[in-house]
């Protein structure tokens, strides 16, 4: 009998973190309240129902949600150890994806103002590629949260590092999705407040941060080693997104030429299935990854 309810006390001793976790949650709520003070939550969703405003905070949540869960995958034997360590680490989870959209909206998407497209234009391209670059940040954050350091102070050196680390990919990878597509991406966004290419955008930014995660899960104090490693993960990862493209349109999609239905056409159901290939592509790789490193 006692065997049978292992488990079920087992589960029920996690609860503790579960209400930390939940507790973390609600102040990187607070925290993205704060630092965006001409947002108002509650008048964007309910108000005005503004479906741009919708996408671009569900996926800021749901960036805060994956960054925090790297922090209980460290959990040891020890409940004050662990809360203590848990409050360390989600503290610096939010703060970090924080400074990921800060580094978003200035460096990689920086043609798109959150209060003017988000907000006044309800741009629901605008909203997909946010919603798609925080979801992303949170796998990076995600990722790092899980290393081994060799100490508490190296431990804050190394997930500073790791997560800049990301960072640089995230914008290379905005890079590298200019150039594989033919067609002004800012522009289609941007001008024409395509919903489609905005899905696109998200799901390659999605996809990158899945290979991320992949490549920083575990990563030790080694940091030259565990960033070369990063590295070449991120840059194979980036080839095998560009050959999603060609997944798409010889396999999902056939019949019809990609680029033109997202862009000229604002398709949004091509959009979709643009965004499952890059995604499909890195859950793959990811794994593959994963199967190798740790």
């Amino acid at each position: 009998m006692g065997s049978i309810l292992d488990p079920l006390f087992a589960t029920l001793a996690l609860f503790p973190y579960l209400l930390a976790a939940l507790a973390l949650f609600y102040v990187g709520k607070l925290v993205f309240d704060l630092t965006t003070p001409k947002i108002k939550d509650d008048a964007e969703l309910v108000d005005r129902r503004n479906p741009a405003f919708a996408v671009f905070w569900s996926g800021y949540m749901l960036g805060l949600a994956l960054a925090i869960s790297g922090s209980l995958l460290r959990l040891g034997p020890s409940l004050m150890g662990n809360m203590v360590d848990l409050a360390t680490s989600g503290v610096m989870a939010i703060l970090l994806l924080r400074l990921s959209m800060a580094i978003g909206t200035r460096l990689i998407l920086s043609r798109f103002d959150v209060n003017n497209e988000i907000v006044g234009d309800r741009n629901l391209g605008a909203g997909f590629a946010f919603a798609g670059l925080f979801v992303a940040s949170g796998l990076v954050i995600a990722g790092v949260m899980t290393g081994r350091s060799d100490s508490w102070l190296r431990m804050l050196l190394d997930i500073c590092v790791y997560w800049a680390a990301g960072q640089v990919f995230m914008v290379g990878s905005w890079f590298v999705f200019r150039l594989l597509s033919r067609f002004d991406v800012g522009l289609s966004i941007g001008k024409d407040n395509n919903a489609a290419v905005g899905i696109s955008l998200g799901g390659f930014f999605t996809a990158m941060g899945i290979v991320l995660k992949a490549a920083l899960t575990n990563a030790g104090s080694d940091i030259g080693a565990e960033l070369l490693v990063t590295f070449a993960v991120g840059v194979v990862g980036l080839l095998f997104l560009a050959l999603a493209r060609a997944l798409t349109t010889l396999v999902l999609l056939p019949k019809a030429r990609v680029d033109d239905e997202v862009s000229t056409k604002a398709n949004v159901a091509a959009g979709a299935v643009s965004a499952v290939s890059y995604v499909a592509v890195a859950l793959l790789f990811g794994a593959l990854v994963a199967s190798q490193l740790q």
